[in-house]
């Protein structure tokens, strides 16, 4: 309440934006006082003013996942990257879609969702960030580096997403780029402790395909040089 909306011209439209915002505040309300079921009826009846109204959606979705209704639940998150973006912040709200099915290991969702949200605002990096987690869960390792790749690019400066990057090329198995990719990671913040985590594993990654070559070498009767 109290955001700064586009100029809605039909007056019908404006009351359903209106009741829809007015029964979603009530949601949010009634869920700090610990009247759960209230703050669902609330969310329910804001769906039911506006179904293309962005929070409810947003809401009603993660709740019909928590409810068993899983099909039900993708199917009002993915309709997120479809709906009207009227106040320039539905992006925000496809992240935070994305958030609930990450911490819910739903990562196949997840990947359709910042895929499909990609598309529609390239070039968001928090979108990008959750393409980049969930292609590499699903172990679409390529389409993971992609991602990431476009992130370091978009804001190369950010020691976080040169060690996504790094991460995302340690899982393609592409070792010697993710520890130059890594090592900046350290360089852009030396207190990033998950940058050096992943760095560590990398370079311990690297020792062991190294010596299982060596290995295989010597039992080949090669040279190991």
């Amino acid at each position: 309440m109290g955001k700064q909306h586009a100029l809605v011209d039909d007056p019908e439209e404006a009351l359903r934006l209106f009741e829809a915002e007015a029964a979603y505040a009530q949601s949010i309300f009634l869920e700090q006082f610990g009247d759960r079921a209230g703050s669902i009826e609330a969310a329910e009846l804001a769906l039911e003013w506006k179904p293309d109204y962005p929070p409810a959606v947003l809401t009603m979705g993660s709740i019909e996942y928590q409810r068993g209704n899983e099909a039900l639940g993708a199917q009002l998150l993915q309709s997120l990257t479809t709906l009207p973006d009227d106040d320039g912040d539905l992006w925000e709200v496809i992240d935070s879609a994305g958030d609930f099915l990450i911490q819910e290991w739903r990562y196949r969702e997840g990947l359709e969702l910042y895929a499909s949200a990609c598309r529609r605002f390239p070039d968001t990096v928090p979108l990008l960030q959750g393409l980049a987690c969930c292609a590499g869960h699903q172990g679409a390792f390529d389409q993971s580096v992609a991602a990431a790749r476009r992130a370091v690019e978009l804001e190369p400066d950010r020691a976080d997403l040169a060690s996504d990057l790094g991460w995302s090329l340690v899982q393609a198995d592409r070792l010697e780029e993710a520890e130059e990719t890594l090592r900046r990671a350290v360089m852009l913040d030396p207190d990033d402790a998950l940058a050096q985590e992943n760095l560590r594993f990398c370079r311990a990654t690297r020792e062991q395909a190294a010596h299982a070559r060596a290995v295989d070498l010597r039992a080949e009767g090669e040279p190991t040089g």
